[in-house]
């Protein structure tokens, strides 16, 4: 029988007679062609997670922040709290209530808290070690402190950005209170090249990204004594950023969704000093059609040595994540109450103590996200690939036989169905246990007459397995 490759990630063409190649709740990894396995990719589950913490408010977590001494510390409501390793917590102090996503960053000596209000800024002292308690959370009073969406840290510097304005600011270097280290309205500067207003800014290595609507500086410490940071005047991104929240960093590269010069939206990787789009025609195409793409909302995390970035746009409850380490997209999604498709809980993300974590958009439960939970805190998973397009030379074909090449055991049962209508509608789905061994083989058989055909397998049962294609048995007639 002929394999059916699957090859790359989710990749729905403008239209579905090109290509209606789903990857949901799956990623791939390919395999390194030198070790002569017959597959190029196999596709693993995403990890589901698991409730450590369930807080008393009933309120999104807006933030989770890995501290540079390895604490985990969440803001919940207006609670912020330190996440310990066993899944207590220990209250940290109280910041303005509210459901819009917060940024937190110390600088060592200092953790700070922006909410993107004018005057919103919080701060308190780091613990002396790991574990220790934190000092008195503080609202900012300091004339010279205007707000922010976003924060940063360089060479202790805090930095931020003025709310609805060209400018930027930092605090002093090593910043650890308002008395000692008072703010200096002397430390501001201004975007420059081109007059749009600053949107938000990410610190990669040692470059400052400032971000505007329309296009994109990098700055650095020149070491200057009346301002320390200075543009690379050589440095121009001719493409702006649509949403602060969705600007996120990890491992020597940032990631926005962001506009290009001829209107397109498009998601972004910067490095070093050069930037580059890594959507996809249809991600792209995607984006196009879901409007006002604000809200948006994009974290980082790295697992099984694979870098993510998650970009979720809640308005229109969709959630696409981006494989920095293979280059490829696929798609999230949660269930809700009825069984339709959702955006994912995870409103935030971080790493501590070996594992990573995420925090609901919605209750306030921080959960680890882990392969080794199978469900969505007892909500099933709904996991779903389609295959490329089979077509008989132009004739029809008799589909004798399907048989799924899918690491088994688990005993779940799997859905098939297929489209002979070139992706534009599907059947009613075939029911297909995998069995309880490893050495099963699950077929379909009798499957009709088609000239082009997409199979497509969906699955909701909770099993560690992967994918890695199928077999077809097809005799073309003369029709």
């Amino acid at each position: 029988m002929a394999r059916i490759n699957l090859g790359g990630g989710s990749y729905l063409a403008a239209s579905a007679s090109v290509s209606a190649q789903r990857c949901l709740n799956l990623y791939a990894e390919p395999l390194p062609q030198v070790q002569e396995e017959p597959i190029q990719f196999a596709y693993y589950p995403t990890p589901g997670m698991r409730p450590v913490y369930r807080d008393t408010t009933p309120a999104p977590v807006r933030c989770l922040y890995t501290t540079s001494q390895g604490d985990l510390v969440a803001v919940i409501g207006g609670n912020v709290v330190r996440i310990n390793a066993g899944g207590s917590a220990t209250f940290i102090g109280n910041i303005d209530d509210g459901v819009t996503q917060v940024r937190m960053i110390d600088n060592g000596l200092t953790l700070f808290i922006v909410d993107g209000t004018e005057r919103g800024g919080w701060y308190c002292s780091m613990p002396p070690g790991p574990g220790e308690a934190f000092g008195f959370l503080t609202k900012i009073s300091d004339t010279a402190f205007y707000g922010s969406v976003t924060i940063g840290v360089l060479d202790q510097f805090f930095l931020f950005v003025q709310p609805r304005s060209r400018h930027w600011y930092t605090s002093p270097s090593d910043f650890t209170d308002e008395a000692t280290t008072p703010f200096d309205s002397l430390y501001i500067a201004s975007k420059t090249s081109y007059p749009d207003q600053i949107v938000g800014l990410a610190v990669v290595a040692q470059s400052i990204w400032i971000f505007g609507r329309q296009t994109t500086e990098v700055w650095y410490n020149s070491g200057a004594s009346d301002f320390p940071f200075q543009r690379n005047p050589s440095v121009v991104g001719l493409h702006g950023c649509l949403s602060a929240a969705s600007i996120a960093h990890t491992f020597g590269a940032v990631y926005w969704l962001g506009r290009d010069t001829a209107g397109q939206a498009r998601v972004f990787e910067g490095q070093a000093n050069t930037a580059e789009a890594v959507s996809s025609f249809p991600i792209t195409q995607a984006l196009q059609t879901y409007g006002d793409l604000s809200d948006a909302i994009g974290h980082t995390y790295q697992q099984g040595g694979h870098r993510f970035y998650v970009l979720t746009l809640p308005r229109v409850g969709k959630t696409w994540v981006f494989d920095a380490d293979t280059r490829l997209w696929h798609e999230r999604c949660g269930l809700d109450a009825d069984g339709n498709e959702t955006r994912i809980r995870a409103n935030c993300w971080a790493g501590a103590y070996g594992r990573v974590y995420c925090g609901d958009w919605k209750n306030g439960t921080i959960y680890e996200v882990s392969p080794d939970c199978l469900d969505d805190a007892g909500t099933p998973i709904k996991r779903q690939r389609a295959f490329p397009h089979l077509l008989t030379a132009g004739t029809r074909g008799i589909h004798r036989q399907f048989m799924l090449d899918m690491q088994n055991g688990s005993g779940i049962t799997v859905d098939v169905d297929w489209s002979d209508d070139r992706g534009a509608t599907f059947c009613t789905p075939q029911p297909l246990p995998l069995g309880t061994s490893g050495n099963v083989w699950p077929s379909i058989w009798r499957l009709g007459l088609a000239r082009d055909r997409v199979y497509r397998i969906t699955w909701t049962g909770p099993a560690h397995t992967a994918l890695m294609g199928a077999f077809i048995n097809v005799d073309p007639v003369k029709t």
